[in-house]
């Protein structure tokens, strides 16, 4: 389909309209209603969709069970790290207070 082709089929509903003809695809009753429609400053004419709105909410709904996933698919990755770095700490601790006790003046 060319160019000029598919253009003609895209605005086929607004050709009659710069052309002065009454148009066929909408109903009298609705064409007479917005007919005298004149725009006013300040009123909304678009909104959002109630979907559109809540983009976060999916993400909230399965947080719960990706946090679980991802800390139970990692744990491996850093759980002998924090113990052993617990370990280490405790230990160090356990030794200053020896050396501070044995070495008292």
């Amino acid at each position: 389909m060319s160019f000029r082709a598919s253009s003609a089929l895209a605005f086929r509903a607004s050709t009659s309209l710069r052309a002065g003809k009454a148009r066929n695809d909408v109903p009298i009753a609705m064409s007479k209603w917005w007919g005298s429609y004149k725009a006013q400053d300040g009123v909304v004419t678009q909104q959002l969709s109630p979907y559109e709105q809540q983009a976060v909410m999916p993400w909230i709904r399965t947080w719960p069970k990706r946090l679980v996933t991802k800390f139970t698919s990692t744990a491996m990755d850093w759980v002998p790290p924090f113990v052993f770095m617990i370990g280490i700490v405790e230990w160090s601790e356990w030794k200053h207070s020896d050396i501070a006790h044995h070495h008292r003046d």
